[in-house]
């Protein structure tokens, strides 16, 4: 039987990979995404008709559409849910983006779901959810959660929801608690942005923090097997939590002399100047480790070691920037930019070729030359 699968965000960096998977291994799959997550380069190709993983059906929606989701929920068998505000940030800024696209949007995919009589959902969660715990590596069944940030609490309040829906109508639902995902699709997060800072000032590199922030840092190609695994050989419990992420941890520090060496920077030429304070941002959580023994009993284990991980996303990230020729910007700058073109533009639906022009002119990101 042909699984029909719904994949929220799949146009996004980590949905792109797992929609990629679920088409060669015969699903039908939809993507339902409003794109706001998608780089530009995936964005002209779903929208033109050529997505990444050619043979599934795009659906442009935002997940606070209750109506639309329900409409695209019709003969669906599964949904992977990974649609969400990714901008932990930007949260702190706007709390809405994390109302809306964490617990609002949840609760609408469970409600559509509901609705069409769908009883199968693997979801994005995040290992921020346990805030900064006493114990690590942290195994799921700590507790109690203190999220830290807005994101951290939608997430968490995902969880709960799904939870709820399962128990009540009997479903089978299943959170995935993701370490540091990297890989060269991705556009934010610390890889990314070190990246771009290095490419705009070769002889110099801040970092946020005081660079002894230490996480685990988890190849894209890998988060996406541990889900896929998990939702073809997990147990048929009502619901599941999974930590997904590698064996130890690499401080900011340690990241970035990676990310120069894949940069093939000479260290000793490049003054790494760390901002100081224990956190890169409000909310963030500056020691994360986490057991993975749940998922690994399951027969999954990751392919990529964090150092590896790191490397390729760097080193990936930096050939991306240079072939899209764009202009090199973090992902804070980029969320400045898109803000003042908001302001600048009314009736806008998303990112577009015009957007991301105007963003040039607002932020002072140089376009990348080829090197």
């Amino acid at each position: 039987m042909t699984r029909r699968m719904l994949v929220t965000g799949g146009a996004g960096f980590i949905g792109t990979e797992l929609v990629e998977r679920l088409v060669k291994g015969g699903a039908t799959v939809t993507v339902f995404d409003d794109l706001s997550g998608a780089t530009p380069e995936r964005a002209r190709a779903w929208l033109g008709g050529d997505g990444p993983a050619g043979d599934a059906t795009f659906v442009r929606g935002d997940i606070t559409d209750l109506a639309a989701l329900s409409e695209v929920m019709n003969g669906v068998s599964e949904v992977i849910h990974l649609a969400a505000n990714t901008d932990i940030a930007g949260g702190f800024v706007d709390p809405r983006l994390d109302l809306d696209g964490c617990i609002l949007g949840t609760w609408n995919v469970a409600e559509a779901m509901r609705r069409q009589g769908v009883t199968r959902i693997a979801y994005a969660s995040s290992g921020v959810v346990y805030g900064q715990p006493d114990h690590v590596p942290t195994p799921e069944a700590y507790g109690p959660l203190r999220p830290a940030s807005h994101y951290a609490a939608g997430k968490l309040a995902g969880e709960a929801i799904l939870s709820g829906f399962a128990h009540l109508y009997g479903w089978q639902a299943q959170a995935f608690r993701f370490g540091n995902t990297v890989g060269a699709g991705s556009d934010h997060g610390v890889v990314h942005d070190l990246v771009v800072k290095s490419l705009r000032d070769p002889g110099s590199l801040e970092l946020l923090g005081d660079g002894r922030q230490a996480k685990p840092y988890i190849a894209v190609e890998d988060v996406a097997d541990a889900v896929l695994h998990a939702m073809e050989g997990g147990p048929d419990t009502t619901f599941e939590v999974y930590n997904v992420a590698t064996e130890g941890t690499l401080t900011v520090l340690q990241v970035a002399e990676l990310v120069l060496g894949a940069l093939e920077r000479d260290l000793r030429t490049v003054d790494i100047r760390p901002l100081g304070g224990s956190g890169g941002w409000p909310g963030d959580t500056p020691i994360v480790d986490f057991d993975t023994s749940r998922l690994r009993a399951l027969g999954w284990s990751p392919i990529y070691r964090p150092e590896e991980a790191v490397t390729r996303a760097a080193a990936g990230t930096r050939d991306r920037l240079l072939a899209a020729g764009g202009p090199l910007l973090t992902a804070v700058e980029r969320r400045a930019a898109h803000a003042a073109v908001s302001a600048q533009t009314t009736g806008s639906t998303g990112s577009t070729e015009a957007d991301d022009s105007a963003r040039t002119a607002v932020v002072a990101g140089r376009p990348v030359a080829a090197r």
